[in-house]
């Protein structure tokens, strides 16, 4: 059972003992007096103490719980993810290509033949008037403006400075993506000379061609490109891409990688993909598992500060209805698929048997499971965890602040109890050292006059007694 880390304080911590200092044969009298005073005015104190304590502990279990149900609201949003983006799964034949399959993609058998993967244009600088061996402070150009030529599109580049680094790096932040610029070193280890290695970000045609601002063409060395082609399906169209990504279908992205032998093709296949469902149902019941042995050490005796809270029966009976879900329909239930509870509540999944019943009849799964905005069994989960966990109206939420509140009240309460006992434990104090004093101030007079009347009685007694001797 989970325990409060904030407990309350004890009625020792809150007071300090009722002593004082006595001088008179009383002191022991009085000091008992004042013990029990205090003591008796610290009833409601103590009694306070004890009822924060519970409330803390409370609390402590309700929090408890609540992030035991906040996994198990987390888990069913997992599920509703893995529903929208990972309910197919792509193969290919060969690797030519990679395929990947995105929620807008359909099931089927698709064909490609890779005819080419195209190439990037590249240039490569001149040399410096002097070779380029610092390119942090050595340039090709001291201008102080680029004029980059993609294709026919001009580019106006300006870089920080005139040096080699800062030139490249001014390429890649002000090329609008098109160039990616670096420095390669043409000469050797012993005596460097660096360029600017420049390559298109697309394949194509289109040249690399770099000026500066007096129209001096700084590039030594240019390769063209070209685009990457394709044909689909056997069809004698040969498709162009500037990007060896390219859209095969809605939702199918494919990879070239190699290009495809005369005369053959790639078979990419789109199919359904329960495995993922799957893992995602796995991780649902481990929650839901979590769950339950949250709640269970609250049920019957010995539940501690939840005993018989209402609270308990409303999260019990949200569970039930989440592991015996069935949507009304014998045929909807999660059992169907391998999703089974035990004689003791807890959630199991048979991944085999789960997908084995998916692939046999998939459009069911997906009626059974629904979506966290509709209907199905992601809707009720849904709505159930939201009415629980929802922080102005959740069952669960509602009941934290409240506890809350009352532990705030308490506290109040027990600060103002904690300065009346105080003040009274002074005041007493004050007024039994007062009477502490004005005893012993008597009993020293009694003492004084016990004294003299001792002395006198023993002088008239001499006195006596010499007379009768004479």
């Amino acid at each position: 059972m989970a325990t409060s880390s904030t407990s309350a304080p004890s009625l020792a911590s809150l007071l300090a003992p009722p002593t004082f200092t006595g001088v008179s044969n009383f002191a022991a009298s009085l000091q008992q007096v004042l013990t029990r005073a205090v003591g008796i005015a610290s009833l409601p104190l103590d009694s306070d103490l004890a009822a924060l304590n519970n409330l803390n502990t409370t609390r402590s279990d309700l929090q408890g719980l609540d992030s035991a149900f906040t996994a198990l609201q987390q888990s069913v949003s997992s599920l509703q993810t893995t529903l929208s983006s990972n309910l197919l799964s792509s193969s290919v034949s060969d690797s030519n290509v990679s395929a990947t399959a995105g929620s807008a993609a359909t099931t089927g058998t698709y064909t490609i033949s890779v005819g080419g993967l195209g190439a990037y244009s590249t240039a490569l600088s001149i040399a410096g008037s002097t070779p380029v061996t610092d390119p942090s402070t050595q340039g090709i150009s001291s201008s102080k403006a680029f004029t980059l030529t993609v294709g026919s599109s001009p580019i106006t580049i300006k870089p920080a400075s005139s040096n080699l680094q800062d030139l490249a790096n001014a390429v890649n932040a002000q090329s609008n993506g098109e160039v990616q610029a670096t420095l390669v070193n043409v000469g050797s280890t012993s005596s460097p000379d660096y360029r600017l290695s420049l390559q298109a970000a697309s394949l194509g045609p289109g040249a690399i061609d770099l000026k500066d601002s007096t129209g001096n063409d700084l590039i030594s060395t240019s390769t063209p490109g070209k685009l990457a082609t394709y044909q689909v399906d056997g069809s004698a169209t040969v498709i162009s891409s500037d990007s060896r990504a390219i859209t095969l279908s809605p939702g199918l992205t494919v990879n070239l990688l190699a290009q495809s032998a005369a005369g053959a093709s790639t078979t990419i296949t789109v199919a359904d993909n329960p495995a993922g469902l799957a893992s995602a149902f796995s991780a649902f019941a481990g929650s839901y598992n979590a769950a339950v042995d949250s709640l269970a050490q609250y049920h019957g005796q010995g539940g501690g500060a939840l005993e018989g809270d209402s609270i308990v029966q409303t999260l019990t009976n949200a569970l039930n209805q989440l592991g015996n879900y069935n949507n009304g329909s014998p045929a909807a239930a999660l059992a169907n698929f391998g999703i089974t509870l035990d004689e003791v509540g807890q959630l199991s999944v048979d991944t085999t048997a789960f997908i084995t019943a998916a692939n046999g009849n998939f459009p069911t799964l997906l009626s059974t499971l629904g979506s966290t905005t509709g209907g199905g069994f992601l809707g009720t989960a849904a709505n159930l965890l939201t009415g629980i966990e929802d922080p102005t109206a959740g069952t669960l939420k509602t009941e934290e602040t409240s506890v809350a509140s009352q532990v705030t009240a308490a506290q109040a309460t027990i600060a103002n109890e904690q300065a009346t006992v105080n003040l009274l434990q002074t005041n007493l104090t004050q007024q039994i050292s007062s009477a502490d004093t004005a005893i012993a101030e008597i009993e020293s007079q009694v003492s004084y006059v016990t004294g003299l009347f001792a002395q006198y009685t023993g002088l008239i007694n001499t006195q006596t007694n010499g007379l009768k001797t004479l």
